[in-house]
């Protein structure tokens, strides 16, 4: 149940994390930070929190998404090493669909903004990869987060989000590896595409992040 609730909220400050590139190269945190406050711009914006508008801003927030959040890495990690094994295709039709798959699952459950603090306590940087600690206040809830970064030589992007302890990667990687034991890619592709098809007719709830069933 936790997990139901922290998802949304969590997927929403990664969101925050987009950003106008800088000319100089940013750090892991000020990646994030300086994007927090132009997404709670958008965020706050009375039209986008208009119901019959919420296609518009989920639409906008994808876009934004995608600019910031490494999905292709995010569904390689996910997969794990079956990945290195697949075409180039096969890799390409999976991202998609788990994008799409996100993008139902979460996106559409995320809330207007309603003035969540965003506080960020520290950055630790190892190579190329880097993570960002920080706090989400909601009223009298407190929930840690942590952002996990891969520097691709340009810039700073997302490629997993933690909350209180629970990787978005791993809760996947941990569905994707049950499939791909017993069966192949194609079957995994289906059965996200299956998943999407399901909510998008309202079959299933977009609170259970399962692909199997």
């Amino acid at each position: 149940m936790l997990k139901k609730i922290l998802f949304p909220l969590v997927l929403l400050c990664a969101l925050l994390a987009a950003a106008t590139v800088s000319a100089a190269k940013q750090t892991p945190m000020e990646r994030v930070k300086e994007g927090a406050d132009k997404l709670i711009k958008v965020l706050s914006d009375p039209a986008l929190q208009d119901e019959a508008k919420h296609d518009e801003a989920i639409s906008t927030l994808r876009k934004t998404a995608e600019e910031y959040i490494d999905f292709r890495l995010v569904t390689m990690y996910s997969v794990g090493k079956p990945w290195l094994k697949m075409s180039e295709q096969m890799q390409s039709d999976l991202t998609e669909a788990f994008v799409q798959l996100l993008e139902r699952t979460y996106l559409k459950r995320i809330p207007a903004y309603g003035g969540q603090e965003v506080k960020y306590d520290k950055e630790l940087v190892a190579g190329k990869k880097a993570k960002v600690f920080t706090e989400i206040i909601d009223k009298d809830k407190k929930i840690v987060v942590e952002f996990r970064l891969r520097d691709t030589g340009e810039q700073w992007m997302i490629y997993d989000v933690v909350a209180e302890g629970v990787s978005l990667v791993a809760n996947y990687r941990s569905q994707f590896s049950e499939i791909l034991d017993t069966g192949s890619p194609e079957d995994l592709l289906n059965l996200i595409r299956e998943r999407i098809q399901k909510l998008d007719r309202g079959e299933v709830d977009a609170s259970e992040d399962k692909v199997q069933g």
